[in-house]
């Protein structure tokens, strides 16, 4: 390679990362802007801003009493309901994902790839079509306000369906016929064979549920009229009034509100990049 072709490419490699860079920034400015509003009186969060400086997005003197405002009212029972409903959807949901996919990629049975196609169909519908009429169902069944209303829809995803089957069918068939021959029957191969290799697979879908379930808006506030039950993005959206609004708390809840979320997906990112891989095997 010459000197010229060496020059142009390091030139290129500094576009590059410069462009990477500039990107980077433009999504890290409005995460930036979020924090350092929460960190701030609500009286300041919008004065800074015109024109810009480095105090729009460093706070000179930051303060953590938004956070105890917001933590100290209806936003703390909201956030505790989205704990313990998320934390059951994730339970229940790979329970319930992890064995519709065994059952569509190890064990044969007429009618799996229909079955299969309606489920890929399933993702693919958005919320807003079903979620009207399937509340009715629920507010009929005297569900309303209650766990199982918040959990239920949840539970079932087709795309972690879909990418739990597209990684079971990579484990080896004659793993499989191994255990029948020791006399497994299908529950306990799924138990003792399918699980325990399935670890990186399990947590990424574990991270959609979770997410999905975190995020869900249009759903809990259907189901939902108690401010027992109210999820944290209900009471978040709760927070903004008619004519006056804390700015302070509401960046402080909108900070804790993606923070957590964040560090799941960070600490498991590993795994969920791994699931999200292998799903792209093929039969």
């Amino acid at each position: 390679m010459s000197a010229r072709e060496k020059t142009r490419g390091g030139a290129g490699c500094m576009v590059q990362l410069l462009f990477g860079i500039a990107v980077a920034a433009g999504f890290l400015l409005p995460i930036l802007w979020l924090v350092a509003g929460s960190l701030r009186p609500g009286s300041e969060i919008f004065t800074l801003l015109d024109p810009l400086s480095i105090g729009s997005f460093i706070p000179p003197r930051p303060t953590l009493a938004n956070f105890g405002s917001a933590l100290g009212g209806a936003f703390r029972t909201g956030l505790i309901n989205s704990i313990v409903v998320a934390a059951c959807t994730v339970v229940v949901g790979l329970l319930v994902c992890a064995a519709a996919a065994f059952a569509l990629s190890a064990m044969q049975w007429r009618g799996r790839e229909v079955v299969f196609a309606i489920i890929v169909f399933s993702f693919l519908v958005p919320e807003e079509v079903v979620a009207v009429p399937l509340s009715a169902i629920f507010a009929r069944a005297g569900l309303q306000n209650t766990y199982i209303a918040l959990i239920m829809p949840f539970v079932g995803n087709g795309i972690v369906i879909f990418l739990l089957r597209q990684f079971f069918l990579a484990i080896p068939r004659s793993l499989i016929e191994a255990a029948q021959i020791d006399g497994a029957g299908w529950l306990r191969i799924f138990l003792e064979v399918f699980l325990p290799l399935s670890r990186p697979a399990l947590i990424g879908a574990g991270v959609i549920l979770f997410i999905g379930q975190w995020q869900a808006y249009l759903w809990p506030l259907l189901v939902t009229t108690r401010q027992d039950m109210f999820l944290a993005p209900i009471t978040l959206g709760l927070m903004v009034g008619e004519h006056s609004s804390d700015y302070g708390q509401i960046f402080a809840a909108s900070t804790i509100l993606s923070l957590i979320p964040a560090v799941i997906l960070l600490g498991f990112q590993r795994f969920f990049t791994d699931s999200v891989a292998t799903s792209s095997v093929k039969e």
